[in-house]
């Protein structure tokens, strides 16, 4: 009897997580459809490519969808088995709820199973290639990256930008192209009113043909950087037609450039992720290490100099009494410019130790991503399935709206963990997990709640409570 009634809450629970899964999947690529659709459909791109596109989206939002999808499903499946009335003949039965939610418990320890599987191995990877397909596409036909009227500076040294972009034609109007050459100290200004943009044969290069434009070069002497602009070397060259020849090769992702693209902290695996953490927090121990004698001899020198007056330190320290004074002017200037020296070196090393912590946070904070999401697949189960018993709504209606509201509410929460995390304001870990410690026990409650069939919210006792304490303290007050 209970084995088909086991199946029959599963398959209850079924056909609502489909397909809700797919509406979550839908509506967190639909914004990424929006910005490649007007790029790429229609511009030389073919169908195959675009859909091998939406195909990684798909697999990177998994992670995402999964715990959305199993927050609205349980919702819609508790609600419909309450809306049925078939929870009220199961409990008449005997069958408590926890009973009626244990099979679905199991699948979700499965489903939880697959987020992990998917954030931990999946997503890096359908993330990767989705970068590497959208750079392909867009090195093939290379308008496709300028946006009208917004500067394009993915190309070393260089600053590109054109008012019209034709990505059919690359015809480009009004253009203006800033170059800057760290090494030869020059910056160079280029205007034209219109002009060509293709590709060399390899590929390696960028032919820009414009017309009637002009010119502008102005040399930056090293040394005097804010020397007056017009005393600076300057070159002023008017043209009709010109070409300008653009090494991209930076723009372009081969095998080598994928492996260190690859290992991105977000991209990492569990195990390589724990590996990069010890090797972190051993460089680190060691900067600790190397730096704590330092600081307590600082520390040492400090606290003599606070037992002594100001006579004293000069006469113990620097003998002031018996040099001259041109000598004693030179001890002070040098012991000024050891202090500031001091200062300045644990101004940098305090820098360097925060930069080394910030860096290592980011690190532990992926790692635990690796986990939270997977953990929230249980949390929002726990949430929304006695939510469901409670308020007896199956369908798309209320559901979706509770649903909406609660995972807002845990997106908020994980964001702002992860950012205070990563400030090092709270530690990652607490951070990272900041929406399971709020919204476990509020599924805890819900579940006691609907298993007891108590009220949410009594307001009667509220209202009684609140009574019984003010009477309590207007009681001691006319006793005084």
């Amino acid at each position: 009897m209970l084995k088909k009634l086991d199946w029959f809450i599963i398959k209850s629970y079924i056909v609502p997580f489909v397909v809700t899964f797919f509406i979550a999947e839908f509506v967190l690529i639909l914004q990424f459809i929006f910005i490649y659709l007007d790029d790429f459909v229609g511009k030389g791109v073919g169908i195959n490519l675009y859909s091998e596109l939406v195909f990684y989206a798909f697999l990177e939002v998994v992670p995402m969808a999964l715990p959305l999808a199993i927050l609205l499903s349980s919702i819609m499946a508790m609600g419909n088995l309450g809306e049925k009335n078939e929870l009220t003949a199961m409990k008449a039965a005997g069958v408590s709820l926890l009973r009626v939610m244990r099979p679905l418990f199991y699948i979700m320890l499965l489903l939880a199973g697959i987020s992990f599987y998917f954030s931990n191995y999946v997503w890096g990877e359908a993330y990767l290639k989705k970068k590497i397909l959208i750079s392909d596409m867009t090195n093939k036909k290379l308008s496709l990256v300028l946006k009208e009227g917004v500067f394009f500076n993915e190309i070393d040294n260089y600053s590109i930008r054109a008012n019209k972009v034709n990505k059919e034609t690359n015809e480009l109007g009004d253009v203006l192209i800033y170059q800057h050459n760290p090494t030869f100290k020059y910056r160079k200004v280029i205007r034209a009113e219109r002009g060509e943009m293709n590709k060399s044969e390899e590929g390696s290069f960028l032919i820009l043909t414009l017309h009637n434009g002009e010119i502008n070069e102005v040399m930056n002497p090293v040394g005097n950087p804010m020397e007056e602009k017009s005393k600076l070397p300057h070159q002023r060259i008017q043209f009709d037609k010109t070409t300008q020849k653009i090494d991209i090769s930076s723009l372009s992702l081969n095998r080598t450039s994928e492996e260190d693209y690859a290992r991105q902290p977000s991209l990492l695996p569990v195990l390589e992720l724990t590996k990069v953490v010890d090797s972190m927090q051993a460089d680190y121990d060691t900067v600790m290490r190397t730096l704590l004698p330092y600081y307590e001899n600082t520390y040492t020198i400090n606290q003599e100099i606070k037992s002594l007056s100001m006579d004293s330190i000069l006469s113990a320290y620097f003998h002031l009494d018996s040099l001259l004074p041109q000598e004693r002017k030179v001890v002070l200037q040098n012991a000024a410019n050891r202090l500031e020296n001091s200062i300045n070196y644990l101004d940098n090393r305090a820098n360097d130790i925060w930069n080394r912590a910030k860096a290592k946070a980011k690190v532990e904070t992926e790692w635990h991503r690796k986990f939270t999401l997977s953990f929230a697949c249980i949390v929002l189960f726990l949430v929304g399935a006695p939510l469901g018993a409670i308020v007896k709504k199956g369908g798309l209606g209320i559901p979706i709206a509770i649903a909406i509201v609660l995972f807002i509410v845990y997106y908020i929460i994980s964001i702002t963990g992860q950012r205070l995390g990563r400030g090092l304001a709270i530690p990652p870990y607490i951070g990272m997990w900041l929406s399971s410690i709020v919204l476990f026990p509020l599924g805890l409650l819900l579940t006691y709640k609907a298993a007891t069939e108590s009220k949410i919210l009594d307001f009667e006792l509220i209202g009684n409570s609140i009574k019984s304490f003010f009477g309590w303290v207007i009681k001691k007050v006319s006793k005084k």
